[in-house]
C-alpha cells in the first residue's frame, strides 16, 4: 500500500512539473517586437527598463543599453510598461520618456499543417509619437552573430559591456585671447593658439601665446601643459587645474634682431572651467599666474573631438 502511494505520488509530481514547462513554453511564443524612439542627437546610449504589472504592482524584467534608438524583444503575454533613459557623452542620464503602457497579447494562427502556431501582438495603450512598435519582426539574429566571438575577445580596444562607462579620449584645438602681466609699464594683451589631447581627465597640449603692450614691448610664448579636470573626468569638462612650462622671447619692435638673446624660462599655473556649448564646441575662461609674468586672464574657445 505504502509503496503504491508513492508511486501515485511520483506521478502527480511528474505530471506537474510537465506543466510548468508546457506553460513556459507556449507563453514563449517566440515573435519579435521592434521598439523605437525618436533618436537624440547629444545621447551617447540609450537604457530601456521594461516592467510588467502583476496583482497592481511592477516587477523589473528588462533592463538593457543600446546605442541605438531601438531594441527587440520578446516576451510572454501580460502588462507592462517601458521607459526610455537617454545618457549624454558625459554617460549622465537626461530626462527619459515617461512610463508607456502596453500589453503582449498571445494570437493563435493556423499553420500551413495540422498544428496551429502561437504568437503575439504587442499593443500600446497610450499610443505616443516618440516610441513606436513594429509588429512580428524577425529579429537579425544570423547577422547579429556573424562577428566570431574569438575576434572580439581577440581585440582589446573593443568594450562590449555597455554597462561600463569606458574610456573618454577627445582631441581639441582653440583659440584664446588673453591679458597678461608681462609688462614693466602696462598690461599686455594678445592671443593665442592651443591644441592637445584628453583622457579620462588629463590633458596633454601645447600652447603659443603672442602678447603686446602700449611701449612696443612684445612677447612670444611657447608652453608644454599638463591638465588635470577635476569635476568631470569621465568626459573631460569643468574645473580644471594646469600646470605650464616652456620658454618666452620678448622684444621692442626696433630691437627683433636681438630676440635669440632675449629669452627666458617660464611657468605656472593656471585654473579654468570648461564649459560644453554642444557636443563638440566649447569655451574656456581661465586665469593664471608664475614667472617671469606676475598675472594672467583670458578666454579660449575651440573644439575638441573624440574618438
Amino acid at each position: 500500500m505504502a509503496n503504491n502511494f508513492r508511486g501515485l505520488l511520483f506521478v502527480l509530481l511528474f505530471l506537474c512539473l510537465a506543466n510548468v514547462l508546457f506553460s513556459q513554453e507556449a507563453n514563449d511564443t517566440g515573435s519579435k517586437h521592434r521598439i523605437s524612439w525618436t533618436r537624440d542627437d547629444y545621447a551617447l546610449r540609450y537604457e530601456v527598463v521594461i516592467e510588467k504589472e502583476e496583482n497592481k504592482r511592477h516587477s523589473l524584467v528588462l533592463r538593457e543599453f543600446t546605442e541605438e534608438p531601438f531594441i527587440f524583444i520578446s516576451l510572454p503575454p501580460g502588462n507592462y510598461r517601458l521607459r526610455v533613459i537617454p545618457y549624454d557623452f558625459r554617460d549622465i542620464p537626461g530626462r527619459g520618456t515617461g512610463w508607456k503602457n502596453f500589453k503582449v497579447l498571445a494570437i493563435t494562427t493556423p499553420d500551413s499543417g495540422s498544428d496551429s502556431e502561437v504568437k503575439s501582438q504587442l499593443v500600446m495603450e497610450d499610443p505616443s509619437p516618440s516610441i513606436s512598435v513594429q509588429e512580428e519582426v524577425k529579429a537579425p539574429q544570423q547577422e547579429e552573430d556573424k562577428t566570431p566571438v574569438e575576434n572580439i575577445a581577440e581585440d582589446p580596444t573593443r568594450d562590449t559591456d555597455l554597462t561600463k562607462p569606458g574610456q573618454h579620449k577627445d582631441i581639441f584645438v582653440g583659440l584664446f585671447a588673453e591679458a597678461l602681466g608681462y609688462s614693466r609699464y602696462n598690461i599686455a594683451a594678445g592671443g593665442g593658439i592651443v591644441f592637445g589631447f584628453n583622457m579620462n581627465g588629463i590633458g596633454f597640449g601645447i600652447h603659443y601665446t603672442y602678447v603686446r603692450d602700449e611701449e612696443n614691448f612684445n612677447f612670444l610664448e611657447g608652453l608644454y601643459i599638463f591638465r588635470l579636470y577635476l569635476s568631470q573626468k569621465k568626459d573631460n569638462t569643468g574645473l580644471f587645474l594646469q600646470a605650464e612650462g616652456g620658454v618666452v622671447w620678448f622684444w621692442y619692435d626696433d630691437d627683433i634682431s636681438n630676440i635669440i638673446n632675449c629669452m627666458s624660462f617660464v611657468g605656472g599655473l593656471s585654473a579654468g572651467w570648461r564649459f560644453m556649448m554642444n557636443k563638440q564646441w566649447y569655451i574656456e575662461p581661465f586665469i593664471r599666474g608664475g614667472y617671469p609674468y606676475i598675472f594672467g586672464a583670458g578666454f579660449s574657445t575651440g573644439f575638441k573631438f573624440d574618438f
